[in-house]
């Protein structure tokens, strides 16, 4: 048979290896192109034949080896797997990844507001040079010993004196000196610059395990700005790393929400004090948020990666719409990873009517409260400020469902025009 008839995989050059295992001793290992920033995981059997695919062994040798090594052929594993490292550019040959060519035209703009109408990042490429800098100057203190224990002691005073703070009537979330607009001027910048160090967090945690950051920089999400930093690296690292990384900005928000608790409790009640207690407010809110794992957010991560249960939120929601309910009629016996998608498919929609409610309530309580008083046109910086966060996300929301509803209603149109061509063939 030719070599045509029998390609050779090979594997490519400049994928990165690391090997792992989960609690229960089950080795698997992660494949990372980092020039495609690509990442597959593979289990040992996988790895067996990947270790094969040096360009010298044909489809055949690998799939002899594998029955030799096995005792079974694995025609559809390595179909399965030859498939996988291609499309994730794993394999010498396989179609690289690399910038097409500019598009020009009306559709591609609006293809492109569609895509970044919710959600565009601009990034910063040298990040990882600037925390692997920041980490061995400064970063590197903030991971000993004596630093978790004076943080950790600032944490838990701080949480005391916020609790001891909150139940009384000299704070509002919403105000300062009596002003909404000030309060919400406090309330964005604090969650502001939490966030940069929150984010900060996640970045100096994975330089502290020798990871590197693939890039950072500003976000507009649903047109408010917002800091990320890209950890994805972090998949090459062990478990408990990956968990580490994760809780690193919740942990942070906690730390810095107690230091101001304490600031709060020295200082005389003046308007500074009250603003600082709101900047205390939403860092223990951002932290509360984060660690919540029915959020797709920090705790989310940590859940998935203590159970070891990847995509765990999008496959907990098909489980319940497709096979719970088959499972409880016919009363069979649900699986651990089916009891562990039950579970957090149920938590998970009954959280998001919940949060529905708190809504509701915040509006009744809070904001319904603040509307009737800026009806007056008394507080006119906090209409300013309302109606340009307002303004921003709200036009950020109208132009990407615009152009969403443009494209799917022209798809629509090309798909009759298609059918009706195909018809008048026939």
């Amino acid at each position: 048979m030719s070599d045509v008839a029998q390609p050779k995989p090979k594997r490519d050059s400049r994928v990165q290896v690391a090997h792992t295992q989960t609690t229960r001793g089950d080795a698997y290992y992660i494949l990372h192109n980092p020039d495609a920033n690509t990442y597959v995981a593979i289990d040992p059997q996988n790895y067996f034949l990947w270790e094969l695919m040096d360009g010298e062994h044909a489809l055949a040798d690998l799939a002899m080896a594998y029955f030799a090594q096995y005792g079974a052929f694995p025609f559809d594993r390595l179909s399965q797997l030859i498939a996988q490292l291609e499309a994730n550019s794993l394999l010498e040959g396989a179609p690289p990844v690399v910038a097409s060519a500019p598009a020009t035209g009306f559709a591609y703009r609006l293809q492109r507001l569609a895509d970044t109408a919710f959600q565009r990042e601009f990034d910063w490429q040298r990040a990882d040079e600037f925390f692997t800098a920041l980490y061995r100057r400064i970063g590197w203190v903030f991971f000993t010993r004596a630093a978790f224990v004076a943080f950790g002691a600032l944490a838990a005073i701080g949480f005391a004196c916020f609790v001891y703070l909150e139940p009384t009537e000299t704070f509002d979330l919403l105000s300062v000196n009596d002003s909404y607009g000030a309060g919400i001027a406090v309330l964005v910048l604090a969650n502001f610059v939490v966030l940069f160090w929150h984010e900060s967090g996640h970045g100096l945690t994975c330089k502290s395990f020798g990871r590197r950051i693939r890039k950072a920089g500003l976000m507009f999400y649903f047109g408010m700005p917002a800091f990320f930093v890209d950890t994805t690296e972090m998949w090459m690292a062990a478990r408990m790393p990956r968990i580490l990384v994760s809780l690193a900005g919740p942990i942070v928000n906690v730390i810095i929400g107690g230091a101001i608790a304490v600031v709060i409790v020295t200082l005389p009640l003046t308007g500074w004090t009250q603003a600082l207690f709101q900047a205390a407010y939403i860092t223990y809110l951002g932290a509360l948020l984060n660690l919540n794992p029915l959020l797709e957010l920090d705790g989310y991560y940590v859940l998935m990666d203590w159970l070891e249960m990847p995509q765990l939120r999008q496959k907990a929601f098909a489980f319940v719409r497709t096979g719970l309910l088959a499972k409880i009629r016919t009363r069979s016996r649900f699986t651990r990873a089916e009891i562990i998608y039950s579970v957090y498919g149920v938590l998970a929609l009954a959280f998001t009517a919940l949060m529905v409610l708190v809504a509701l309530y915040i509006w009744e309580n809070e904001l319904k409260v603040m509307l009737h008083d800026l009806a007056t046109g008394q507080d006119l910086l906090a209409v300013v400020l309302l109606g340009g966060l307002m303004l921003a996300a709200g036009t950020s929301l109208a132009l990407g469902l615009a152009a969403r509803v443009i494209l799917l209603t022209g798809a629509a149109r090309e798909r009759r025009r298609a059918s009706q061509k195909e018809g008048d063939q026939k």
